[in-house]
C-alpha cells in the first residue's frame, strides 16, 4: 500500500501545502500539521508505504506475498528533515483497527541526517482486516500520537490486511448427522515436538503496566523498539513510561536528549542462531542502544539478568563496562538462561563509577536504568532426564532413593555454581552489605 503524492509536503507550509491536510483518521482524534517554515526546507512527510515482508540484515525485503494476519511486514517513510537532522524523530504507530484506533508505538526514529531521508520499521501484522499506519514527525519534544509543535507533521496511511484462517476461524458449521465410518486402521502418528508449538519468530515487546516495564511473549528475539527511547524527564527525551525498572530504580532527569546520557533501546537475542524460541539453558545476548556523552570515556554501563520477572534477585553478568565513544553506541552482554518461565535483563548506564547498591542501580542526574521482561520456554529436554533418572527402579527403593536424589542435589548446586560463575564472569553478586552508600562524583563540567 503505497500513499504516492498524497501526503507530500505538511499543513499550509509555504510551497508545500499538503493535500487534504491533515490526512489524519477522523475516526479517532483528528491531529492538524503545523504550519511554519518551507517546503523542503522545514520538516514534512512525503510518502509512506506497507510492504509485505521483513527487514533482513538491515535491508528490506519484500515477499511478493500479501500483508497478512500474523505474516511479516515493514512501514517505508520517506522524510524531508531540517538542518542535520538530528533534531527531527519519526514515531511509527500501528492500529489493528482503523476504524476504532488505539495506537501502539513501534519505534520512534531520530533522522540519520538532513534533507531527504528514508527510514523503515519492520511489524508483526496483527488481526484486523483494516488497519492503519500513523507517523508523527516531530522537531524536538517526546513520543506522541500527536505532537502539537509548528514545526510539526501527522500522516495516517490506512491497508487492508488478508485474513488468516488459522487465526480467524470460519463460523462453526450447522450440525449435521455424519454417516457411520467404515471401520479402519488407525494410522501410525507421528512423532511429537516435545517443546510444544513450532517458534514465534522475532516479538516486540509492549508496556506491562502490572511490572512496570516492556514485556515480550515467547518468541526467538525480543526487541523493546521506542519503548525505552529517552530518560527521565530529560529535555526533548521524555521516556515513555518512565522508569521502566522492576523496583524501586529511577532516572535521573539532567541534561538534554542526545546531549547527555540515554538507554535507547534494548534487544535479546539467542547467540547461538536458529529459529525457535528463547529456552531455557540457551546462549543469549543482550544488546543495549545507548547515548555516551562527549568521548564516552567517562560513561559506563552494567548489564544484569533476573530469573524470575515478578521477584527479581539481580545478578550482574561481567564487569563493569566503558563506553566505547560518544554519541549513539551498541554495548553487549552474552548470558545462559537460567529456569524460569518469566525473566528479566537490566541495562545501567552511568556518569561515572558509582557503586549500585542493593537495588543493582546507579542513580545519578544522569543516569538511566531500564529493565526488559522476556518469556522463556522450559527445557523439556532436561526435565525429562532428571525425571527419568529419579524414578529408577531399585530393590532398595528408600536407601538406593535418598543416595540418588542426594546425589542429584549436589550435582544440581555443582552446575548452578557453573552457571552462576560463567554469567557473572567471576563477579561476586552483591549481598547489599554495603548499602545505598556510592562514591561522590563530580558535576560534569559542560
Amino acid at each position: 500500500c503505497d500513499s504516492l503524492a498524497l501526503l507530500n509536503g505538511r499543513g499550509t507550509i509555504s510551497n508545500g501545502n499538503e493535500p487534504n491536510r491533515s490526512n489524519t483518521n477522523n475516526n479517532g482524534n483528528t491531529c492538524n500539521d503545523g504550519n511554519s517554515g518551507n517546503y523542503h526546507g522545514d520538516e514534512s512527510i512525503d510518502q509512506i508505504t506497507v510492504t509485505a515482508g521483513d527487514i533482513e540484515s538491515g535491508v528490506p525485503v519484500p515477499s511478493g506475498d500479501f500483508i497478512t494476519e500474523g505474516g511479516r511486514a515493514y512501514v517505508t517513510v520517506k522524510l524531508w528533515c531540517w538542518g542535520s537532522g538530528a533534531s527531527d524523530t519519526a514515531d511509527i504507530y500501528l492500529t489493528q483497527d482503523a476504524s476504532s484506533p488505539d495506537w501502539q508505538l513501534l519505534n520512534s526514529i531520530t533522522c540519520p541526517g538532513g534533507g531527504a531521508q528514508t527510514i523503515v520499521q519492520a511489524f508483526d501484522v496483527p488481526k484486523g482486516t483494516n488497519q492503519s499506519i500513523r507517523v508523527n514527525f516531530r522537531w524536538g519534544g517526546s513520543a506522541s500520537t500527536c505532537s502539537p509543535g509548528s514545526y510539526d507533521d501527522h500522516d495516517d496511511l490506512i491497508f487492508t490486511v488478508k485474513e488468516n484462517p488459522n487465526l480467524t476461524p470460519p463460523p462453526t458449521p450447522a450440525p449435521t448427522q455424519p454417516p457411520t465410518p467404515v471401520p479402519t486402521r488407525s494410522p501410525t502418528p507421528m512423532p511429537t515436538n516435545s517443546n510444544g508449538p513450532g517458534p514465534s519468530g522475532p516479538q516486540t515487546a509492549s508496556y506491562d503496566a502490572a511490572l512496570g516495564a516492556p514485556k515480550c511473549s515467547y518468541g526467538l528475539s525480543c526487541d523493546s523498539v521506542g519503548l525505552l527511547n529517552g530518560r527521565g524527564t530529560m529535555n526533548n527525551g521524555v521516556e515513555p513510561n518512565r522508569p521502566n525498572t522492576l523496583n524501586a530504580c529511577t532516572d535521573g532527569n539532567g541534561g538534554s536528549y542526545h546531549g547527555d546520557e540515554s538507554i535507547d533501546r534494548i534487544v535479546v537475542t539467542r547467540a547461538s542462531g536458529g529459529d525457535g524460541d528463547l529456552t531455557e539453558g540457551d546462549l543469549v545476548t543482550i544488546t543495549a542502544t545507548v547515548w555516551c556523552w562527549n568521548t564516552g570515556s567517562n560513561d559506563r554501563i552494567d548489564f544484569y539478568y533476573a530469573s524470575d520477572a515478578s521477584n527479581p534477585v539481580w545478578t550482574q553478568i561481567g564487569p563493569r563496562k566503558t563506553c566505547p565513544g560518544g554519541g549513539a553506541q551498541t554495548m553487549t552482554a552474552s548470558f545462559t538462561l537460567p529456569p524460569g518461565s518469566l525473566q528479566a535483563v537490566r541495562a545501567n548506564l552511568m556518569y561515572g563509577s558509582s557503586d549500585a547498591g542493593v537495588n543493582k542501580c546507579v542513580t545519578g542526574s544522569y543516569d538511566d536504568t531500564d529493565d526488559l521482561v522476556i518469556s522463556v520456554k522450559p527445557n523439556t529436554a532436561s526435565i525429562a532426564s532428571i525425571s527419568e533418572a529419579a524414578v529408577r527402579p531399585s530393590k532398595h527403593d528408600d536407601v538406593q532413593g535418598a543416595i540418588e536424589f542426594s546425589a542429584k542435589d549436589a550435582e544440581a548446586d555443582f552446575l548452578m555454581k557453573e552457571l552462576h560463575e560463567l554469567n557473572t564472569g567471576g563477579v561476586k553478586p552483591d549481598d547489599g552489605s554495603d548499602g545505598g552508600k556510592g562514591k561522590g562524583k563530580k558535576g560534569k563540567g559542560k
